[in-house]
């Protein structure tokens, strides 16, 4: 039996502008180890230094009950 590649999103970057947030890229974490990002924004026409990255957490937190 062949064991299905799945990916979990584990940090995501944005740009800050004012009151504005443009979603620059996500990465991916691979169940074989491997990471990739999927970008939203082209590379090549953003100053990578205005990145804040942010790390995402699939859990919630402990005071939220469903």
């Amino acid at each position: 039996m062949i064991k299905k590649k799945t990916a979990w999103p584990f940090q995501e970057g944005f740009i800050i502008n004012g009151t504005a947030e443009t979603h620059v890229f996500t990465d991916y974490r691979w169940n074989d180890g491997s990471v990739s990002r999927r970008q939203f924004v082209d590379p090549n026409s953003y100053d990578h230094t205005r990145i804040t990255v942010r790390p995402i957490s699939l859990k919630l937190p402990s005071s939220q009950d469903q």
